[in-house]
């Protein structure tokens, strides 16, 4: 089936489209005729594969646009000049963070990712951060250790939605494997891959166990040696807003109007808060607090969407982290002089000195 023309429209009082797992009754209209139609509206789901449309929620694709944007973004922001400059206030996503705060000399880091109100509908959104969070690290060839509170959080959500999560036996798979992990203090990779993929939605669902990033050898469990090491948390408060969506293509090529068609659903769209803070024996280096993006009447593009916006902004602080510190430049007369800038975040090159 060719598709000629693809519409998209979210707004409020609707809802957004479905998540992964979910199914809703859609409307669809064809020749000014409207009728009930069970297919459900959502990325990935049967209805995009029907018109012939990939879209971004391709993993690889996905890892690549969020790592491309993240990369991009400062340049822009900052007029390819590499500087750092003063945000508008503290507290807000635009606040510009000081460059290698997140330097460390030994490459090992603890993980501590904690979910507060993350429900069944936002599980998706959440896998497809951590992945974001995991790739910008390894990327930078961090060691990364998964703290033993969030492992134990993955475990106690499975356990709760072990039926909803389709098909059982992939969520009790990987339950199984996290419960043997979090027992022998081993991340086996191994086990994830052999556990069966029912289709992509399901492996973007359950990021990273099923789809394990490009240099999961590099992930393991924080234990008692990890106590020592320094700990990036990241807190995520969730919250969600009924939104609605449609998609419109046609029968055939060349087709008539009459032959459009419109299928539309509704759901939840998800946002959250988040803090971000880096810890290395009891103090606190690094902090800064991402306030929920507010809600609008409709977003153009899923990266218009908060959930993404706000994973673009905290992937964008990280990147400016890893970089190097800058080095101070000889003012005149010979003598080195440094850059000015206001420290509006705790930042660990300020505090050395």
């Amino acid at each position: 089936m060719n598709c000629l023309r693809f519409h998209r429209d979210i707004q409020p009082a609707g809802g957004d489209e479905l998540p992964p797992g979910a199914s809703a009754r859609g409307r669809e209209r064809s020749g000014g005729h409207l009728v009930r139609s069970s297919a459900p509206v959502g990325f990935g789901r049967s209805l995009y594969s029907m018109v012939g449309v990939t879209m971004s929620r391709v993993t690889f694709m996905k890892r690549m646009i969020v790592l491309g944007l993240a990369l991009l973004l400062p340049a822009i922001v900052h007029g390819g000049t590499g500087e750092t400059t003063a945000g508008p206030k503290l507290g807000t996503n635009g606040t510009a963070v000081p460059e290698g705060w997140l330097q460390l000399p030994s490459r090992e880091l603890v993980l501590d990712l904690r979910h507060e109100s993350l429900e069944y509908g936002a599980r998706r959104d959440a896998g497809e951060f951590l992945d974001a969070i995991l790739n910008v690290l390894l990327e930078a060839n961090y060691h990364v250790l998964l703290s033993d509170e969030f492992i134990l959080d993955e475990i106690n959500y499975y356990r709760t939605n072990l039926t909803r999560e389709a098909p059982i036996q992939m969520s009790g798979a990987i339950l199984a494997c996290l419960e043997k992990a979090r027992a022998s203090g081993v991340l086996d990779w191994d086990s994830f891959k052999q556990i069966p993929k029912p289709g992509l939605v399901a492996t973007e669902r359950h990021l990273p166990w099923m789809g394990p990033p490009f240099k999961a050898r590099a992930i393991s469990l924080g234990g008692a040696e990890a106590t020592n090491l320094a700990c990036l948390h990241l807190s995520l408060k969730w919250a969600s807003r009924s939104y609605g969506g449609a998609v419109q293509f046609s029968r055939r090529p060349g087709g008539l109007p009459g032959e459009r068609v419109l299928l539309e659903g509704e759901n939840a769209l998800w946002a959250f808060a988040a803090v971000m803070r880096l810890e290395r024996g009891g103090r606190t280096l690094f902090e800064k607090r991402y306030p929920q993006d507010e809600w609008q009447r409709a977003y153009v593009t899923i990266l218009d969407r908060p959930a993404p916006k706000a994973t673009q902004a905290i992937l964008r602080d990280l990147i400016t982290g890893l970089k190097a510190k800058p080095v101070p430049v000889p003012g005149p007369g010979g003598k080195k002089s440094r850059k000015s800038r206001t420290p509006t975040l705790l930042d660990p090159g300020l505090q050395q000195q």
